[in-house]
């Protein structure tokens, strides 16, 4: 995990550090060469330019103007980098293929330089950064997509069965509350925020925020919202098989009620589980 964060936040540092800079130069500059970004926010982008490019400085744009919460210090972060040769135009999946990083965004995990960047960006940021890399074949140009994504669900908030925990957001997380009856005896699936992104599918990898409390009791068993923890990812199929079943086929953005009973979890207690899925990546076999 060490590596592939100091691999992530070297590659922040060269993306980002770019893209919080400005000049104030009056004298004319090139016309930036034309490249067409498309493809839906959080998933891996179709980039088209006429390659190769030609050497140049580096240059940033806002594609899409974020208007989620904005990052704050020591906050998780959730970020998609796809990386593109600019001497052939084909993605670069060693460099960043779209796939959900999660990171603290402390200086020490994506380096003194690129925190006051991304302190304050808002969520739903979708930024385009072209620059010059050196390689052993020479200097050539990268290009780079990055998606800031949600860190919360995202979407149509859905009325709650009276009957099952009820959930309510916090500022760091949610709250479930129990009822006063007991558990029932089989799962129980109840999406409270209805996402608009790509449905989950077996065998994915997903990016989520969740806490899971004890029924009966409310003690907590685990939560990426405790102190110190980020959105966490898992493939589908490696989970418990309440909570399997409980994901497939919900999209992402959504927050979802899962209630898993001991035959489909622990073996020994019911599990109530308030899941935010922020991300599904399709695992290369």
């Amino acid at each position: 995990m060490a590596h592939l964060r100091r691999a992530l936040a070297a590659c922040l540092l060269l993306a980002l550090t770019l893209a919080g800079c400005s000049t104030t130069s009056e004298e004319p500059v090139e016309e930036r060469p034309t490249i067409a970004v498309s493809g839906a926010f959080g998933r891996t982008p179709v980039v088209s330019f006429e390659a190769p490019l030609e050497l140049s400085g580096a240059e940033s744009e806002v594609l899409i103007e974020g208007e989620g919460p904005l990052l704050r210090d020591g906050g998780p972060a959730l970020l998609a980098l796809s990386a593109y040769d600019g001497d052939t135009g084909e993605l670069l999946p060693d460099r960043g293929a779209g796939e959900a990083r999660t990171l603290l965004l402390t200086p020490e995990e994506v380096g003194e330089e690129v925190h006051p960047l991304l302190v304050g960006t808002a969520e739903g940021t979708r930024l385009l950064v072209t620059e010059p890399v050196s390689s052993e074949d020479g200097e050539r140009m990268l290009v780079l997509v990055v998606d800031v994504l949600h860190t919360r669900a995202q979407g149509e908030e859905l009325e709650q069965r009276a009957d099952l925990p009820q959930v309510t957001q916090e500022d760091d997380g949610v709250a479930i509350a129990l009822p006063d009856a007991g558990p029932p005896g089989g799962l129980e699936v109840e999406t409270i925020i209805r996402g608009e992104g790509r449905q989950v599918a077996p065998g994915q990898a997903v990016t989520l925020q969740y806490q899971a409390v004890t029924w009966p009791g409310g003690d907590i068993y685990d939560s990426t919202w405790a102190d110190g923890q980020v959105p966490r990812t898992v493939v589908v199929d490696e989970t418990f098989a309440g909570l399997r079943d409980g994901l497939v086929d919900q999209t992402v953005g959504s927050r979802v009620l899962i209630v898993v009973p001991p035959a489909l979890g622990t073996g020994s207690q019911t599990l109530v589980f308030a899941v935010d899925i922020l991300a599904a990546t399709d695992v290369e076999g």
